[in-house]
């Protein structure tokens, strides 16, 4: 048997209280650039159509990425498509400490979740922005792996008999050291995927009904072809 966790790394645009000194425009902060749209709302959906258990990062990937290695010069972004994020600049020891506590807490739980519930299949949920530097981006579902393809090629080969267009490693590179599938699903040898999809698809009821019950169907599928 297959027990799932779902995994949304950059599920919030939250930015805590005692982050109050925080100040970033409205425009960012409700845009991909602090978090990925759609994502949270579709992981709760896929849990319940899976039964299986999920975790969300609970706040906004412009304080910390929760999907980078600790050492990852881009773990507290100062760039983010082109925006200077002008408060992540020259931060503190004890401001980047704050940060850090965030980023521990996220990653113990999804480990002491995994340990609990005997976890051996982890999928992480993701969504991109369907232009990116003025350009259209030409998928409509992205399959992110690094050196364990198993649950992967599953993923691609059964969206492939859709009418989506799916993207092998696109429209980012799904192989980061030190992200969140190389922590919990490389390193500890289990099956493991990244999924993108594009979050104009998630935004509405009709659309998003279609992805996650695709979504569900495929998984489900793929892990039974295993």
């Amino acid at each position: 048997k297959k027990n799932i966790l779902l995994v949304a790394d950059h599920a919030s645009n939250e930015i805590p209280k005692l982050f109050k000194n925080y100040k970033v425009s409205k425009k960012i902060l409700y845009s991909h650039v602090a978090y990925d749209l759609g994502v949270r709302e579709l992981a709760i959906n896929l849990s319940q159509r899976l039964n299986c258990e999920y975790i969300l990062g609970k706040y906004s990937r412009l304080l910390i990425d929760l999907n980078r290695d600790i050492n990852d010069p881009t773990l507290v972004p100062e760039i983010v498509d082109n925006n200077i994020i002008d408060i992540n600049l020259k931060l503190t020891k004890n401001k980047f400490k704050s940060r850090l506590k965030i980023y521990n807490e996220y990653h113990h739980t999804i480990s002491k979740c995994m340990i609990q519930k005997k976890i051996n299949c982890l999928i992480s949920l993701h969504s991109f922005n369907p232009i990116f530097k003025k350009k259209k981006r030409n998928i409509d579902i992205g399959i992110l792996s690094n050196s364990d393809r198993r649950l992967s090629n599953k993923l691609i080969k059964n969206l492939k008999s859709t009418n989506f267009i799916i993207g092998d490693n696109e429209p980012y590179e799904g192989n980061l050291i030190g992200d969140t599938m190389f922590k919990h699903g490389l390193n500890k040898n289990i099956l493991h995927s990244l999924i993108e999809v594009r979050n104009d698809y998630l935004l509405t009821n009709s659309k998003f009904s279609k992805i996650s019950n695709l979504l569900k169907k495929v998984i489900t599928k793929s892990i039974k072809d295993l």
